[in-house]
C-alpha cells in the first residue's frame, strides 16, 4: 500500500511524510475515521513508507522486499491485532494463527474494512467480539522482542474501541513508554466510544470522509467502473468507499424495486406481506441485509435533500419521481425519524440482533409513521 494509492487526503499524507523526514514520529497515532474512510490505508501507507528501502520524498518505491512484504501483509515487523471472539490461555497461540490468515485475506482483498466484512468472513455474526486481555499480554510480548530486521517495529490495533477497561489498562505502560523504535498505529471508527486511558495516550489523526468525486475516480480508475455507474455509486456512498463497494453489488433496479416495494407495504399496512418480506431479509447474508438498508438510506437522504435543492446524483427518471414524491409526501419530522430508524437498524444488526425480527420491527415503525401523516 502506497500514499498514492490512496485518492485525495494530500493534506495528512504531506504531514506524515513530513513527520518522517523530521524524525518527530508520535510513538503512538490514532487515525479516526468513519467506516470506510481512509484511515486504515493511510496508516497501512505510512508504515510502508517508514520501512521502504528505497522510499522517495513523496511516497514508498513499492518495489523493494519490504514494500512487497507489506502489500501481502507478512513484514515480520509488523502486527495486527483485532477483535475476535475470546479464547482461553491455552487456546490462544492457535486462535491468533488461525485468525491471523483470514485478516491477511481479507486486507489484502479491501485495503478499506468494515467490522461487518470481518464478522462474514469469519463466520462471528453469534459470536461476542473484544480485543482481550490475552490479545494484550500478546501486544506486551511482542513489543518486548528486537525486531527482526533491526529498524521499526509496528502494531495496528484495528478497532481499539473493542477494548474493554481491563485489556486496555494491561498496556497503558508500553503504550505511553514504548521500547526504542517501536510505533503504535491505532484504526477507530468509533472515537467517543474509545477509553480515555487510550486517548490520551496518542496522537489523533482525523481522517475525513472520502468526497464524491474521489470515490468516483478511485472506482473507474482503480475497478473499471462506468463513469455514470461510478457517479451514482459515489453519491450513494456518503464518503465511505466500503459503503460504495457495496453499492456496486446491490445498486440498479432490483434494490430500487425492493426498497419501493417495501414502502408501498409499509404505506398500505400490509402486515402479511410484510412478514413474507421479514422472512425473506432473514434469510440474506449479513453484506446483503446491510447493503438493502444503506440503499435504503441513500434514498431517504436524497428524498430529504429534494425537499430544499434539486438532486440528480446519477439516479434514472424512475428513481428521481420516487424521491421527489417521496420528500413531498412526507413532513422533515418524519423523514428525519425514517432516517434515524434506518440507521439504528444497521446498528442493531452489526450488533448481531436477530434480522429477521429487526425488519419486522423496522416495518412495524414505519407503518406506525406513516399511519400517523
Amino acid at each position: 500500500m502506497r500514499f498514492e494509492d490512496i485518492p485525495g487526503h494530500s493534506d495528512i499524507k504531506e504531514y506524515l511524510i513530513s513527520a518522517h523526514r523530521n524524525n518527530r514520529i508520535a510513538h503512538a497515532q490514532l487515525f479516526s475515521g468513519i467506516p470506510g474512510s481512509a484511515n486504515f490505508p493511510l496508516a497501512l501507507a505510512f508504515a510502508t513508507y517508514i520501512l521502504c528501502k528505497n522510499k522517495s520524498d513523496q511516497d514508498a518505491c513499492g518495489e523493494c522486499e519490504n514494500c512487497k512484504r507489506i502489500n501481502k501483509l507478512i513484514h515480520p515487523d509488523i502486527h495486527f491485532f483485532y477483535p475476535k471472539p475470546s479464547a482461553k490461555p491455552k487456546d490462544y497461540d492457535k486462535a491468533f494463527s488461525d485468525s491471523l490468515k483470514k485478516w491477511r485475506e481479507l486486507a489484502t482483498q479491501n485495503y478499506f474494512p468494515e467490522l461487518s466484512d470481518w464478522i462474514s468472513i469469519n463466520g462471528f455474526e453469534s459470536k461476542n467480539l473484544l480485543i482481550s486481555k490475552e490479545d494484550s499480554k500478546q501486544i506486551i510480548k511482542t513489543v518486548s522482542m528486537k525486531s527482526f530486521e533491526g529498524d521499526f517495529k509496528i502494531l495496528f490495533i484495528w478497532y481499539p474501541e473493542f477494548m474493554n477497561p481491563s485489556s486496555a489498562n494491561a498496556i497503558l505502560k508500553v503504550l505511553e513508554e514504548p521500547p526504542t523504535n517501536t510505533i503504535y498505529f491505532l484504526v477507530t471508527y468509533a472515537y467517543e466510544n474509545l477509553l480515555t486511558t487510550i486517548t490520551s495516550r496518542t496522537q489523533l489523526i482525523s481522517v475525513p470522509p472520502f468526497r464524491d468525486e474521489e470515490i468516483e475516480s478511485y472506482l473507474v480508475d482503480k475497478k473499471e467502473v462506468p463513469q455514470e455507474k461510478a457517479r451514482k455509486v459515489a453519491h450513494l456512498a456518503n464518503g465511505s468507499m466500503s459503503k460504495a463497494f457495496q453499492e456496486l453489488e446491490s445498486i440498479g433496479e432490483i434494490a430500487y424495486q425492493e426498497f419501493q416495494e417495501w414502502m408501498r407495504c409499509c404505506f398500505k399496512r400490509n402486515y402479511t406481506e410484510l412478514a413474507k418480506q421479514s422472512e425473506g431479509f432473514g434469510q440474506r447474508s449479513r453484506s446483503d441485509q446491510r447493503n438493502q438498508l444503506e440503499y435504503g438510506l441513500a434514498l431517504v437522504r436524497e428524498s430529504l435533500r429534494s425537499t430544499s435543492t434539486d438532486v440528480t446524483g446519477g439516479h434514472n427518471e424512475e428513481e428521481m419521481k420516487f424521491i421527489s414524491n417521496f420528500g413531498s409526501a412526507n413532513s422533515l419530522e418524519s423523514m428525519e425519524q425514517i432516517h434515524l430508524l434506518l440507521s439504528n437498524a444497521i446498528s442493531n444488526l452489526e450488533r448481531n440482533a436477530n434480522p429477521r425480527i429487526t425488519f419486522m420491527n423496522l416495518s412495524l415503525s414505519f407503518c406506525n409513521l406513516f399511519r400517523r401523516r
